[in-house]
């Protein structure tokens, strides 16, 4: 009988890994976006990335403009994982993120529940951040991360 309590604890002790993928911001460029010039209004995000169960493959990278709901760019996630590791095993690894076009936003629109959820609670003017969240391919999303703030010139 007290071998399963033991089993039990040993299980919940190997089993506690999150499953669903979170992401660390390492960089963001350029620092400011002229969003009336087209080749100057494009973002690059550099991110790590973990994976508990390594099926981030095929999943999507939701990046969130923080200026106003609704503007949301989702980039498909190609298969990561070698055969036999998705699924199964942890997997961390680097993603480069890019959000091409980036544009104005409706004025005085409130920050979006997934930024708050985040901690951005209000919009500097004259600046755009960005949250990104990781969802796999079993549809779980982890915990997000945040930009900082990118200067906005017209």
């Amino acid at each position: 009988m007290k071998a399963l309590p033991f089993a039990l604890a040993a299980c919940l002790a190997a089993c506690g890994s999150p499953i669903e993928p979170s992401i660390t911001i390492e960089s963001v460029t350029p620092e400011s976006l002229t969003m009336s010039d087209d080749a100057l209004d494009d973002l690059t995000i550099v991110a790590t990335y973990a994976d508990g169960d390594g099926d981030l493959g095929e999943g999507v990278a939701r990046i969130h403009d923080c200026r106003a709901d609704g503007l949301v760019t989702e980039l498909p996630i190609p298969a990561i994982a070698p055969e036999g590791i998705a699924g199964e095993k942890r997997i961390t690894g680097t993603l480069e993120l890019h959000v091409n076009d980036i544009g104005a936003a409706p004025a005085g629109a409130a920050v979006p529940a997934a930024c708050r959820d985040l901690g951005i609670t209000e919009m500097p003017a004259g600046q755009a951040i960005f949250c990104v969240v990781l969802v796999d391919a079993a549809g779980h999303a982890g915990p997000g991360d945040c930009t900082q703030a990118v200067a906005l010139v017209e």
